[in-house]
């Protein structure tokens, strides 16, 4: 199915372009605007926007069921805190506020 006409996107095109964003980092805000640079184009329009932002949270929602997605968002989570607590005192002071 076709979800922008200007620039002749599909849903598979959106869909793949979602999972090579969460391979890369996991814990990144998908957002029609990111999915459309990945793909190499922008919104003209932006009357798909919409359709697109439905078509991305049912992706990643499928993608909650099915894979290790929260597990790896975990680990990172989990990274971020071990490096926070090796950080010098000045730094985690500003890091927290």
């Amino acid at each position: 199915m076709i979800v922008c006409h200007c620039n002749v996107l599909t849903v598979e095109d959106i869909q793949g372009a979602v999972d090579e964003l969460l391979t890369e980092m996991p814990l990144r805000v998908i957002t029609p605007g990111l999915v459309y640079r990945r793909l190499g184009t922008r919104g003209r329009c932006c009357g798909c926007f919409p359709l697109a932002i439905d078509v991305i949270n049912a992706h990643i929602e499928k993608r909650l069921a099915t894979d290790d997605l929260a597990e790896r968002r975990q680990q990172i989570v989990e990274q971020q805190r071990a490096y926070r607590a090796n950080m010098p005192q000045r730094r985690r002071m500003a890091a927290d506020a």
